[in-house]
Formats: C-alpha cells, structure tokens, sequence
C-alpha cells in the first residue's frame, strides 16, 4: 500500500467526531493492521508519520481561525490525508462564510490529498472559491441495519436530527399544515444555544393546529424504534452539505420525503428508489399522499447500495493508490496499549495509552487530580461589564495591562449597558455598547461573549479590580478541563481618593473592607468547592468568574430576562453544573471590589433577596432552592416504566413509585389506558423529560421502605457517582438510574467517562408478578407475597 495512515478518531458527540470513529472501525474489520489514535495520543508519534483526520472546524477549535492555527501546525508534523465535512456555502451567513471559507482554504493547501461525501461537496469547494484541485468523494454509507417487522404509524410528520433555525422544521409544519396532519416529531434535541427557538417553534406549531413531541437524546435503538414509527418521514433543509440523517433514515427501511437540491438528486441517483425527491411547492400534497399511502414511505430494498463495508473498501483504495508523501515515516508499532492490537482505540481513558492524567475530563468534581499540570498559556478574553463608572473602569483596565498572563495571548472586552457616555479605553481594548433599558448585565455579557475570539472567557465587572496574577490562576483549570467552571477570591475595599495607577494589591488591604463570612465558611466547608453539589452554584459569583468559550457556548449565554440585579450568574452556574461543570474556587485570583459587599449595602435586603428567590425558585429545581411542596415545571426525578405490562401491574408500579417519590414524574411508554393514573398530572407518556436522574425501570417493582435507595438518587451525580444500578432484594437488577450530569459528559465526551457507576441492592424494592393483588394493594392489607 503506498499509503497507511493513522486513524484519528476524536472523541466527543459531534456528528463527525461520531463518524470518524465508526469509519476507523470499518476500517479496521477489514484491514486490521491500521492503527486508531485519539487527539491525546498526537504527541506520542513520530515526525511525519502520515495521519486521516475528518475535518470541521468545530472539531479543531472554538473559532475558524484557531483551528486554522491547530490544524496547519499538525500538518507540518504530519502528512494529512482529510475527509472535508460541513464545507462552507451561502447559508453560512455574511460573518461566517468568509471565516469558513478561509479555514477550508487553508487545510485543502496543506493537506496531501482531500476527500468529501458527494460530488455536491466538491462543486461546493470549487464554486466557493476554496479548493479546484483533485478530491476524491467517498459517499456517506448508510447504516447495516437487519429489516424488520413495520411498527404501527404514529400519525405523525417525523424531522430527524438536532433542531436549529433552517433545518427544515419550518418547512415541515407547513407541510403538516397543508396536509391536515395535526402532529410533528422531532427526533432529537436543541442544538446547543437554539432550546428558545425549539420553544417557539412549538408555540408557533401549536397556533396552526400541530402538537409537536420532541424526543430528546435518544441511544441508537430508540432513535431507530421511534423513526421507523413515524407516519411521514421528511427531509426539508435546503442548504445541505452531506447529510446523515437522510442515510439514517435509509438505513430504517424508510423512503423519506425530501426536498430537491443538487445533494438530494445526486443520492436518489446513487440508491434508487429510497428517496422520495419533491419540489418545495409539492411538499404538503405529497405529505397527504403518503398518509394516504403508508408504502410509498419504505422502500423495501436491502441490502441498500454502499454501506459502512463499501466506504470503509473506498478509503483503503483511495488510500492505495496515493504517492506515499514525502519524509514520511513509517507508522510505528506501539506496545503501549494492548487493545490496538485487535481492536480501535476504544476512547480518551484507554489504560496505558490515554490515562485520566492527559484526559480532558476528571471524575465527578475532582479538579484536584490535575494539581500537578499546567496547560500552555491559553488565549483568554476578559469581559469586563459596564455601566457608568468610569474611574472604576479605569483602574480595572490599568491593572488588566499588568497581568502576568501572556498579553499576546490576552483580549479584553468592555461590554458597556448602555451607560450615558461611551466608555474611553486604552488602545487595543475593544469595546460593545447596547441601549440603556435598565439593568441589563447578562445581555451585556453574552454581547461581550460574542465579540471576543478567546478559547477562555474570564469575567469581571468594572469595579472588580484584580491583581496581576489573577488571569493567569483563574484560567488555569478551564484551560485544562473545558468543563471548568471558575470563582476567584472577590475581597472589598474603599478606593475613594485611590489613583487608577496605585495597584490594588498594595492599596487593598490598607482599605479593606469586610469579606461575606459565609461565603467564606462555605469554600472552607467545601475544600474551595472541591465537594460541591447541586446548591453550590451560589457560591460562584459571576463578576469573578471564569470559563471555556466551548463550555460556555454548550451550556447557552445567560438568561437575558434577568433585567434586575443579581441571580443571572446563578442561574447560568446552575445550567453549567447540570451539564456536568467542574467548580473551583481559586483563591489565589484576587480581585477587589470598590465598595462593600451586597449585605453592607444601603438596600432593603429583605426585599431584595425575597425577589430574587423567588426567581430563582422557578429557574433551580432542586431541594433548597425550589418549594418545598410544588411541583417544579422540570422534574427532578424520571420513572421510566419501559416496555408494555399487564395493567395491574403498571397500576401498583406507578402508585408504588408516587407514594415513595411524591414530587417524581412517571413516563409510561404508550398512553395510559388506566383512568385513574391518566387523572395524575405526574403520570406521563411518550419522551422522557431531561430531569436531574432518570430511571429507567426495566420491570414493575413495589416499595417497601426506600431511604437507603432514595439517598443515593438524591446524591447522583453530586460525586464521583453519577449511574446507579439497582437490584430487587433478591438480586434481580430492575433498571438503572443515571444522573442528568453523566448524561451530558457521556454525549461530549462520546463515552461514559467523568463519572463511576455504583451499584445497590435495595431491601426495600420487590419485583411485582403481572397480576399483584390489586384490592390488597389499595386497602393496604395483606404482606408482600401478595403482590410480589
């Protein structure tokens, strides 16, 4: 072979990240002498010797022009040959394209040879000006999938794939409009940042008269299950680059409805008669034709041309017939992990190859196990919010210039809310401005976000003055851990009189004011957050604060309708933990605060801290923060009864679970034909709701004293213990539970990684037979052998 290539498989749940992986173990079941690294594994091989990698930018950095930066510096160590995903087009918008445009320009330069899915992709290259030299397409295969029995349709319009703006969804609801269909599914989630525009979407469905269910998450069984069972499925984004979702759905069996482009005719040329190519105009009529012919919807054909084998024979091809590059060098042999002898690299925590000590990640909230490490300087932005203080403001920015952080390596951004005047800055500091309608930071803080290029956001406000080690300390972890999430150490001074120039390491503590003792007890009580849990998010305050912009950008801005003081920090800290954040106090990041604290303040503190709990209450649903007695609009904990059971059974579960659980949500997954558990708003059926745990019951149970059990949900995923097998009393495993915090770490990390799983056989839990004593049950007489 001219040319063997090491496999780079990153990790993480991006669509290409997830593809690449699979390809390098098709790859491999053919030919298993190719070798699979991940990102970690990089430094270890030698000069020149030639890598694949899949290419977006996304993958390669949190701008277009950092993972320019990235990927032209690991050309030069190593021959590339790139599978070119996401190229760039007119739908890219006016900032973005160029940016992109430059991006793929410059690894198609770099690169030894090119590749994309579709003939559509390389057109895409030539006519944006990117690339006109050779590209080989390798199609996208669509997924080995053994046929099977067709489900009962659902009577809905199915759209698979993450939901955001111009995917399609608009153009579905018409379609569904003018069709008659009254019901839409979506058959994922939000993409990060667009969770308000998927709830627009749906208020704006339901003014036309459609019911939208989305589904969430889905692993790769259920997501096949539930799009196999849609009435319609349809494609309808227009501006497509290569598209998995249309091979997806191939693969089910079915023949979706799609929109025509050049992309959409050059796969319905490729697999005939698996699509069902419309113009725009004939959507709705041919939405009404297929509900009126199920059949027209699957196109009965396997195998289906070019699956995973195919594309996986295309690149060991393509890759034989290419000249061997220059100074190459041959791929080594490793011995270090034993696994790559007959297998892919499995994922970032492969013993002996990528320990947890180079991960990314760390168990539960252990940012102590990275003690020992120091990332290269990253490039950092300080947001520094605004309003009318321009002394403040000056002495913040004067001290800024001193940090001992690297300042080629340091942007800052004065994110101003409207103030009378425009804030005068020095030169190279660049400033945003919005209108002034009242107290407006967390929107002056996403428009400073987004006016910055730095990998690490590092917040301040303008009387929030640091000293010169500050950035360099509290951008070390987020640096390290993209999960990190950052407090400094906020002391309180009067700088009345004070020269900008003075530096307030020196003029602090002569002028000191009183630090918030309990905010001090508790990063004592905690060991500076180091055992944080679910309420630990008031104990990061955002005016000290610091994050990845990868982190940031996942978790969403701050909540824009906070318009009054405090608790927009909360809440985004909040989100950032459920998400699976790793907080830290960071004591050596001194900042002074011109003035005292909050409880030093001419305020009535009452009333405010009455305002902001009660906003707060209905943002943070867990115990402590939220009622004591209501409901909270998002569960804190799911019952997923899976599968279909006898009634009696499903019947005693259910009032089991809510008599043990009373603040729980029980999904069932079909409608409840029972009357009285349909009357209970807790009683639910259809996709499981994000809680904070989840779990998924795999048979009915009863329960007969749960505090040992109920002890361990309420602290999943506040430790190192975030999935919870649980066992009957005699041994039988009835389901597991897995908190909201694994679940986000496993979707980035594309591995259950970040967390341990636990295990607990529950005295107190029985597995029910299908037909439990039902008058026993709710007269509350008779012992366990009656039900179980």
């Amino acid at each position: 072979m001219s040319m063997q290539p090491i496999l780079l498989a990153p990790a993480g749940p991006h669509g290409v990240a997830v593809y690449a992986r699979a390809v390098a173990e098709d790859v491999r079941a053919l030919d298993p002498s190719f070798r699979v690294a991940t990102g970690p594994d990089l430094d270890a091989l030698a000069a020149g010797t030639p890598l694949h990698v899949h290419v977006t930018e996304r993958l390669w950095g949190p701008s277009p022009e950092e993972a320019t930066e990235r990927l032209t510096a690991l050309a030069r160590r190593h021959p590339l040959t790139v599978t070119l995903h996401d190229v760039p087009q007119a739908s890219d918008g006016e900032r973005n394209r160029p940016r992109r445009r430059a991006f793929y320009a410059a690894v198609t330069r770099v690169a030894h040879a090119v590749a994309v899915n579709s003939a559509h992709e390389r057109a895409l290259l030539a006519e944006e000006g990117v690339w006109d030299g050779p590209v080989e397409i390798v199609p996208l295969p669509v997924p080995a999938v053994a046929p099977a029995p067709r489900p009962q349709a659902d009577g809905t319009i199915g759209v698979l794939g993450y939901f955001y703006p111009g995917k399609g969804h608009d153009e579905a609801l018409a379609a569904a409009v003018e069709a008659g269909v009254g019901r839409l599914t979506i058959l994922g989630r939000a993409s990060d940042g667009h969770a308000a525009d998927l709830d627009a979407f749906v208020r704006r469905a339901a003014d036309a008269g459609v019911a939208v269910t989305v589904t969430g998450w889905l692993d790769d069984p259920e997501m096949a299950e539930r799009a196999r069972a849609v009435s319609v499925p349809v494609i309808a984004h227009q501006h497509v680059s290569a598209s998995a979702s249309l091979t997806s759905w191939i693969g089910w069996g079915r023949r979706p409805i799609a929109l025509r482009n050049r992309y959409v005719d050059e796969m319905a040329a490729l697999r005939p008669g698996t699509l069902l190519p419309v113009e725009p105009s004939a959507l709705g009529a041919t939405v009404r034709a297929a509900v009126e012919d199920p059949d027209a919807t699957w196109h009965g054909i396997h195998p289906v041309p070019l699956g995973p084998a195919d594309v996986a024979r295309a690149y060991l091809a393509w890759w034989a017939a290419l000249p061997a590059p220059a100074g190459a060098a041959a791929a080594p042999v490793s011995a270090e992990c034993p696994r790559h002898a007959d297998a892919p690299h499995p994922d970032s925590a492969c013993p002996g190859h990528s320990t947890p000590d180079d991960a990314p990640w760390v168990v539960g909230n252990r940012w102590d196990l990275v003690a020992g490490r120091e990332p290269e300087p990253p490039r950092v932005s300080v947001i520094v919010t605004h309003y009318d203080q321009p002394a403040e403001l000056a002495r913040t920015l004067a001290a800024l210039a001193q940090q001992d952080h690297p300042a080629a390596r340091l942007e800052i951004v004065v994110a101003d809310d409207g103030s009378p005047e425009a804030p005068v800055v020095p030169d190279g500091v660049r400033v945003v401005r919005q209108d002034d309608r009242g107290f407006r930071a967390a929107a002056a803080r996403n428009l400073g976000v987004a006016a910055s290029t730095g990998d690490v956001l590092c917040f301040l406000d303008a009387d929030t003055t640091p000293e010169p080690g500050y950035v360099r300390a509290l951008t070390r972890l987020p640096a390290l851990l993209p999960e990190a999430v950052t407090v400094g150490r906020r002391r309180h001074a009067d700088f009345a009189g004070v020269g900008v120039e003075v530096p307030v390491a020196e003029a602090g503590p002569e002028r000191e004011l009183p630090e918030p003792a309990w905010l001090r007890e508790e990063y004592a009580r905690t060991g500076d957050l180091l055992r944080a849990d679910d309420r630990s998010y008031r104990f990061v305050i955002g005016a000290v604060s610091a994050c990845s912009r990868r982190f940031f950008d996942e978790v969403g801005g701050f909540d824009e309708t906070f318009t009054s003081y405090g608790g927009e920090d909360w809440e985004w800290v909040h989100r950032a933990w459920q998400a699976g954040a790793v907080l830290a106090h960071v004591p050596d990041a001194v900042a002074w605060h011109d003035g005292p604290d909050w409880s030093g303040r001419d305020i009535d503190r009452t009333r405010e801290g009455n305002r902001q709990t009660l906003r707060l209450a209905g943002d943070i649903p867990v115990a402590g923060s939220a009622g004591r007695g209501l409901l909270p609009a998002a569960p804190d904990l799911v019952v997923h009864l899976a599968g279909e059971r006898p009634e009696a059974a499903v019947f005693v579960c259910v009032d089991a679970v809510l008599a043990a659980f009373p603040r729980a949500t029980v999904v069932l997954d079909a409608p409840p034909t029972i009357a009285a558990l349909a009357a209970d708003p807790r009683v639910r059926s259809g996709a499981v709701p994000d809680a904070r745990v989840v779990w998924r019951l795999d048979r009915p149970v009863l329960f007969d004293g749960v505090d040992a059990l109920a002890e361990r949900l309420a602290q999943l995923g506040q430790g190192a213990e975030g999935r919870l097998r649980v066992s009957a009393a005699d041994g039988t495993i009835v389901g597991t539970a897995v908190s909201r915090r694994a679940r986000r770490r496993a979707e980035r990390w594309g591995a259950e990684v970040g967390f341990d799983g636990g295990e607990i056989v529950a005295s107190g839990v029985h597995v029910l037979r299908d037909e439990p004593h039902l008058e026993a049950w709710v007269g509350g007489w008779g012992g366990v052998e009656r039900f179980v």
